[in-house]
């Protein structure tokens, strides 16, 4: 039986897919090779979206440069996340000095690596902004600079996160997936019944090379110790007693301990009968520089003493049972003791019940453990809507799009204007349901007339105005309330920016990218600062 993988990529590295056909030709893995030209074609994610196998990603430098790879990758990377294989090729680009083609690496391991790319996106939606003024009176014109300017808007918001949920993977590069020691593993825990050959990995002999290239670890010298002279140890003919220095340790009368010594002390062995469990005449330790020793009976230790050297020697079963009686409860256990407890006591105080609630899901790690807290409580208590948004968030946070959507559905209908609950689900359909974009700025728009509702959907808004319902002076208006409440936003000085450059009050543009800068300085490259006429140096 074959097996299909999808294989996505971007038109310029071809060259690294067929090297992957090649490793793959005696094989029954049939590759379906998906691609796209053109933003204006389906993009790689809406050829994949009813594929259920492997998908291998192909990730360059002209990947992440391409719009029509770039496309809707955000939804790629996140819905496709349990089946998605991220590979990292050398890109191309040209020598600007000879014109030539020459490989670069792809890296993102690093937030300076995402930050470059983020950059490029946002210069080249402001570089289309600015070309507005040329664009002609033709109505068909201007539908479709709107719309390749929407989209290249979109695509800079998007990189960012794209960027991260690809980090997530830990990507090898395509050289690693060729070795030996590799042997596309990622793909092969995808194909977990598929039986891969051994000898279909081509280029293996430099990565063997390198390896025993590594210089072994010095020997480890094992340190010299001082020999025990006879002076050290004073041993006494025909008598029971030794002097070890620190304790009087009786000799057993079965002489189960053998003291042997010539130039130095070979060996001591100690068994646990050495020492009887009951301690009926306690020693006392003999003063530094005393010889003799026989004590007379008056001059032995007090019982204290005699406590002191028990606890030395208790058993180890006993030690671990005392350690268990006394070991305090986890933070997790003292908090879930006394959520049951609140329980019990006030069964009818909902918001004391999650109060507690909150303090056990403070100190649990597992995200899965709060999901099963949080729906227990939900179950009993079905109209608490502070349960239902965390519930929503931790869904969210492990990408769990759909499960978060209807938890704020629900919540919705018995709480139709909770004003957060309406944001988040508004934020979840413009991020990952762009067929309901409709839905989402009613849910905004009903958002923000609550009387309490979380500032950032004025902002949420304004972009909703701009970029999807095309409403640029009604989206300025929300841009200039997001200002006014939250002074220091990282993005909305931007798009205030952007507006005034597009409407070519280029004074009032500048001084809205300065304050953007100010807040959010990853904003400040060379394009920005060229178009907005700001000193680079």
């Amino acid at each position: 039986m074959n097996q299909v993988v999808a294989l996505a990529y971007c038109q310029e590295n071809k060259a690294s897919v067929d090297k992957i056909l090649l490793d793959f030709k005696n094989t029954n893995i049939q590759f379906k090779l998906v691609s796209a030209n053109s933003h204006a074609e389906p993009s790689i994610y809406n050829q994949l979206e009813n594929f259920e196998g492997p998908i291998v990603v192909l990730i360059s430098v002209n990947f992440l440069r391409s719009i029509s790879c770039m496309q809707n990758t955000l939804s790629l990377v996140t819905r496709k996340a349990n089946n998605l294989v991220p590979i990292l090729i050398n890109g191309t680009e040209s020598d600007p000095l000879t014109g030539e083609l020459k490989e670069v690496p792809t890296t993102i391991d690093k937030i300076g690596d995402i930050i470059p790319y983020i950059n490029y996106w946002q210069s080249q939606y402001l570089e289309a902004r600015s070309r507005k003024t040329e664009i002609r009176a033709d109505e068909s014109e201007k539908i479709e600079f709107e719309n390749h300017s929407n989209l290249l808007r979109m695509l800079s918001s998007e990189a960012g996160e794209t960027l991260r949920h690809l980090r997530k993977f830990l990507p090898p590069s395509l050289i690693e997936c060729r070795s030996l020691k590799n042997k596309y593993q990622l793909l092969q825990d995808q194909l977990i019944e598929f039986p891969f050959q051994d000898n279909l990995f081509l280029e293996d002999d430099y990565e063997q090379i390198i390896e025993n290239d590594f210089a072994f670890p010095p020997p480890f010298l094992i340190p010299e110790f001082k020999e025990f002279e006879e002076e050290e140890i004073l041993v006494k003919e025909n008598t029971t007693e030794i002097d070890s220095g620190d304790f009087n340790f009786m000799n057993s009368a079965n002489e189960d301990s053998t003291i042997l010594t010539t130039n130095k002390l070979e060996e001591i062995e100690i068994i646990e009968e050495f020492i009887s469990e009951e301690i009926t005449e306690p020693k006392q330790a003999l003063p530094l520089g005393t010889t003799d020793l026989t004590l007379p009976r008056s001059e032995q230790a007090t019982p204290e003493v005699s406590l002191t050297f028990e606890t030395s020697v208790i058993k180890e079963e006993e030690k671990e049972d005392v350690i268990s009686i006394v070991e305090p409860e986890s933070s997790l256990e003292a908090a879930s003791s006394l959520y049951k407890q609140i329980e019990k006591q006030y069964p009818t105080d909902v918001e004391r019940q999650y109060f507690h609630l909150k303090l056990v899901l403070r100190e649990t790690e597992n995200e899965q453990q709060k999901i099963g807290f949080l729906q227990q409580f939900i179950e009993r208590n079905g109209r608490q809507s502070e349960a239902k948004v965390a519930l929503s968030k931790i869904l969210l946070s492990q990408n769990k799009w759909e499960e978060a959507k209807s938890v704020l559905e629900e919540l919705l209908l018995i709480e139709p204007n909770h004003g957060e609950s309406l944001y988040e689900l508004a934020s979840i359909i413009i991020s990952h349901f762009p067929e309901k974009m409709e839905r989402a700025g009613n849910l905004l728009k009903q958002c923000i007339n609550q009387s309490s509702f979380p500032k950032e959907a004025l902002y949420t808004y304004a972009i909703y105005l701009s970029n999807i319902s095309n409403k640029p002076y009604k989206a300025l208006e929300y841009y200039l309330k997001t200002i006014e409440v939250l002074p220091n936003h990282m993005f909305a000085y931007y798009d205030l920016a952007t507006f005034y450059f597009d409407e070519g009050e280029k004074k009032i543009a500048r001084e809205f990218y300065l304050k953007a800068i100010q807040n959010n300085p990853e904003l400040k490259v060379r394009k920005n600062d060229l178009a907005f006429e700001v000193d680079t140096i």
